[in-house]
Order: structure tokens, then C-alpha cells, then sequence
């Protein structure tokens, strides 16, 4: 037996070279990958044979023997894992369907496949095909492994909430979480009250959710579920920044990324670093976020990660409205909409739309914009999700308050306002404020802050309006907000386009003008026009 890697290798050179000799003996090529199966299954130690499992597995076949299938199946299992391991998903979801449908699995290992494959699924962006995949390990286990059923239907709940059927995705989770008590599968019942917790953060439920993620993180602690306690991190992270507890939600974020880097966990590694960016964005580190964001970035398209890409494309096109390149960010938020397009995540969609709507809005892009917002809306229908509620209808206020102060732009008319959009905008205000009503969490404290914000813009544009002055709105932007750099590249761009409205706002609203070029003396002119994101690094 070979010793060394160094023997191991001369060993494999050397059936390489026998089989050249024997290559038109087909038993005899069938019997040198039997032998060379039976001498590396002997030779190689348990984690060695994991690493090479492909390569076993490709000898087993090269065999034909139907005494190795039982091998075959082991193999197809350790083979699976170890894709899945070094983050091949697309052949990882291969292996796993094999090993569903060799014809000695169990139905425990059928079974346990089956949910694997359907977090691939999703995570490869096809959620119908993890739906059905799902359902159907779902259905055979009600049948013939009850005690299967709490992760199954907990992993089912989950491709639901990721897909936008978040009341749908409540229930399962209810009912997952009740049968894995039952059960006492504490490791899956952990990582059931960690996706309901953050659920129900989103719906905007009455319940503590911090409460609920402390309870799901002492359960991985027990358990000793790495993975799962900086996934619930990061949860609470994004709970204390709903409250706008930067500092909090960084160290969580800090935390669980130093555990996923620890575990080698590259895709939730990038997702805690865009989440860290995140928090850079909000409090001014902008050079921090912008190398986090393409970091994380950089990660994602190597794995394949397309709903992961397009979250991180849209807090991208954020950074660059903030730091007035106004031409990228809007391809950012384009590509980013395309994707989730392409994906149909009715759970993203709404939100990143709206929020590509409202760099549209601001540059005066009003005819895209009412295009982008009144798909956003579509795609909201009667969602329950305070989350899309949030990130959504405040979008489409600010927008109709724009289109009602007449608004600057290529093809805008200043002087054409209309009224009659501060109703529609009144509509849309009541909407975000009955959302909120009957719960007291803190995402929807942060609502109603955001509902008293807009109802004081919505009176100001409309008292404005009655009384025969210029609206002190700068299309859907309150300016004395706005980043120096922004509002920078926005004077830029109307002084090159439109430069009649810029002589307009200066003789009938100065005061807006004058807002719009506040401590702008000492800012240089941003690359507004061109469409090139940053290089990745």
C-alpha cells in the first residue's frame, strides 16, 4: 500500500498506463477499474475518500459490476457532499438526484437528499423545481416517515418565504416547528425557529422576534450548530438595524462573519460582508462598503449565487446614487431588477424595484419611473410582508408628490404640476399606515415614523400647492437629506441636459435652488454619465 502522496501517484500513473495498452480489451479495462476501485477504497483514509469520491465513483462505473452498487451509492453520497462542500451546486444537484433515484437508497437517505436538493434548488434561483421536489419527499413521508416530516415541511416553508409566499411560508413553518418538538430534533427544530424568526421580522407579526432568535441561537449553541448561530447572527443583526442600532447590528454582523470565515462558508461569508456593508453605507464609511460590497460581489458570481448578485447589485446602484455616479447606478439597478426578473422572486422584486424606480424618479426619468412603480405595485398585490410594504409604498408617495410639484428632467415641465397626484399619494399613505396598525414590533415602529415623515412632506407639497407656491421638492428628493455628491451630480446632469429648468428654479424657486446647492463650492463634479460599475477587486 501506498505510504505517501508521492506512492499514490506513481500508483495511479501506472494503471494510467496499463489501461493504455488494454484499451481495446473492453473486460479487461472493466477488470483494472475494479482493481483500482478495490486497491484506493482500501488505501485511502475516510476523508481522503470523500475528497476523491468522483474519481471512485468513475471506477465503480468503469467496473459494471452490480457488486459494487452498494458502493455506488456511498460514493454518490460522499461525491454529493463534497460538491456541495467546495460549493458546486449545480453538480452537487446532479449527485443528489442519483442518489434519489438508485434503487438501493432508503428512505431515510431518499429523503434527506431530497431536502438537500431542494435548498440547492433555491439557491440556484429555481424555486418551482425545489417546490415539486419538496412536495413530493413531503407526501412520502407522511405516508411512510412521519418522523421526517417537521424538517421536510420546515424546508418547504423556506423556499416559500424566499419566493414571496410568505403567508403560506407562516403556516408550514407553524406546523414544522410543532412537529419538530415533537419529534425532539433539536438541530432541525434550531434551524426552523431561526427561518421563522426572521419570517415573521418581515411580516411584521406582534411577537418579540429578538426573543425568538435568542431561543433559536441557544438551541445551535447546544447543538453545535456553527452554521446556524452565525446565520441567526446575522439576523439579529439585521433586527437591531430595523431599529437603527448600527453599532449592534455591526458587531453581529462582525461575528457571525468571523464564523463563516472560520468554517470556510464562502457564500454566507459574502452575504455577511454585504450585509457589513450595509451598515457602512448607512453610516458614512463609504470607501468600507464599496470594497465589502464588491468582495461579497466577487463571491457570488464565481458560486453562481443569482438572487445573492442581485441583492447586492441593488445596494451597489445605492452607494453610487449616494456618491453621484448616477449613469452606474442605474445600471446596477437595472441588472439587479433583471435578475430577479429572470429568477421570479416575488419576495425581492417589489422592494428593488421601487427602490430602481426611485433613482429613475430623482434624475426626472418620470415615464420609467411610473413604469418600474406601477409593476412594484403589481407585484405587491395584497402582500402582507411589512418588509415589501416598507421598502415600497414610500416610494410610490415621494414619486406622486413629484409628479404633482410638475418635477426636472429631460422632457419635464415645472410649471405643468398637478394637483390631483396628492390625492393618489394620500391613498398610498393611508395603505402604510393600516399596515402597521394592531402590531407593535420594531420594524413597524420604524414604519410609522416613516408614515409621520411622509404625511408632513405630503402636507407641505400640498399647502404649497393651494397656496401658489413652488413645491420645495426636488422630484421625489426632500434635499435637505440629500448627500453633497448626489445632489452635485443632479445639478450636473440638469446643467447639461436641461439647462432652461436650471435658469427656471433659479428665478421662480430659489429656495429650492438654493437647497439643491448648498456647500456644493468645494465638491467636484461626480462621473455622472458613465454606466461602468466599480472593478472588482
Amino acid at each position: 500500500m501506498p505510504s505517501s502522496a508521492e506512492q499514490l501517484y506513481e500508483f495511479r500513473h501506472a494503471m494510467v498506463r496499463e489501461a493504455a495498452y488494454q484499451m481495446q480489451l473492453p473486460s479487461e479495462r472493466a477488470a483494472l477499474h475494479d482493481a483500482t476501485f478495490e486497491y484506493l477504497h482500501a488505501t485511502l483514509d475516510d476523508a481522503d475518500r470523500t475528497v476523491h469520491a468522483q474519481e471512485l465513483l468513475s471506477h465503480i462505473r468503469g467496473a459494471g459490476d452490480e457488486a459494487l452498487a452498494t458502493y455506488e451509492l456511498v460514493y454518490l453520497r460522499r461525491a454529493a457532499r463534497r460538491a456541495q462542500y467546495t460549493f458546486q451546486d449545480a453538480a452537487a444537484c446532479d449527485l443528489l438526484e442519483e442518489v434519489r433515484s438508485h434503487h438501493l437508497c432508503d428512505l431515510e437517505t431518499s429523503l434527506r437528499a431530497s431536502q438537500e436538493l431542494g435548498g440547492l434548488l433555491l439557491r440556484l434561483g429555481r424555486p418551482e423545481d425545489a417546490v415539486t421536489v419538496l412536495r413530493d419527499a413531503l407526501n412520502r413521508a407522511h405516508r411512510e416517515a412521519p418522523k421526517q416530516v417537521g424538517q421536510l415541511l420546515a424546508a418547504l416553508a423556506g423556499v416559500y418565504m424566499e419566493s414571496g409566499q410568505a403567508v403560506r411560508a407562516k403556516e408550514l413553518f407553524e406546523q414544522a416547528v410543532a412537529k419538530l418538538r415533537e419529534a425532539g430534533d433539536e438541530r432541525q427544530l434550531g434551524i426552523a425557529l431561526t427561518n421563522r424568526a426572521i419570517l415573521l421580522r418581515h411580516l411584521g407579526d406582534a411577537v418579540d422576534v429578538e426573543a425568538l432568535l435568542n431561543e433559536a441561537l441557544d438551541v445551535h449553541r447546544r447543538t453545535g450548530n456553527l452554521r446556524f448561530e452565525a446565520l441567526t447572527l446575522m439576523a439579529l443583526g439585521g433586527s437591531r438595524r430595523a431599529l437603527d442600532d448600527d453599532a449592534s447590528a455591526e458587531r453581529c454582523y462582525a461575528e457571525a462573519l468571523r464564523v463563516f470565515r472560520d468554517t470556510g462558508d464562502r457564500p454566507h461569508e459574502a452575504q455577511a460582508l454585504g450585509n457589513l456593508a450595509n451598515v457602512f453605507l448607512m453610516t458614512e464609511r463609504l470607501d468600507a462598503a464599496q470594497d465589502a460590497y464588491l468582495r461579497a460581489l466577487r463571491v457570488m458570481r464565481e458560486l453562481g449565487h443569482r438572487r445573492s448578485e442581485a441583492i447586492l447589485l441593488g445596494n451597489i446602484g445605492q452607494l453610487l446614487q449616494r456618491t453621484g455616479r448616477l449613469g452606474a447606478s442605474l445600471r446596477a439597478g437595472h441588472d439587479s431588477v433583471a435578475m430577479l426578473e429572470q429568477l421570479n422572486d416575488l419576495m425581492l422584486l417589489p422592494a428593488f424595484r421601487a427602490m430602481h424606480a426611485g433613482t429613475l424618479a430623482a434624475v426626472g426619468e418620470f415615464e420609467q419611473a411610473e413604469t418600474q412603480l406601477a409593476r412594484a405595485e403589481t407585484e405587491l398585490g395584497n402582500a402582507e410582508s411589512v418588509s415589501a410594504l416598507d421598502h415600497t409604498l414610500p416610494e410610490i408617495i415621494r414619486f406622486r408628490l413629484a409628479q404633482a410639484a410638475g418635477g426636472y428632467g429631460p422632457g419635464r415641465n415645472p410649471k405643468a404640476t398637478e394637483p390631483a397626484r396628492i390625492e393618489q399619494a394620500s391613498g398610498v399613505l393611508k395603505r402604510l399606515r393600516d399596515a402597521g396598525k394592531s402590531r407593535d414590533d420594531g420594524r413597524t415602529k420604524i414604519l410609522d415614523r416613516s408614515s409621520l415623515e411622509l404625511a408632513r412632506l405630503l402636507a407641505d407639497v400640498r399647502g404649497q400647492l393651494e397656496t401658489g407656491q413652488p413645491p420645495l421638492l426636488f422630484n421625489n428628493l426632500a434635499l435637505t437629506k440629500t448627500a453633497p455628491e448626489f445632489r452635485k451630480a443632479l445639478l450636473c446632469r440638469l446643467e447639461a441636459l436641461e439647462p432652461g429648468q436650471v435658469a427656471y428654479m433659479r428665478e421662480h424657486n430659489p429656495e429650492l435652488y438654493r437647497l439643491l446647492i448648498r456647500d456644493l463650492k468645494d465638491v467636484p463634479e461626480p462621473d455622472w454619465r458613465s454606466e461602468e460599475l466599480p472593478a472588482i477587486p
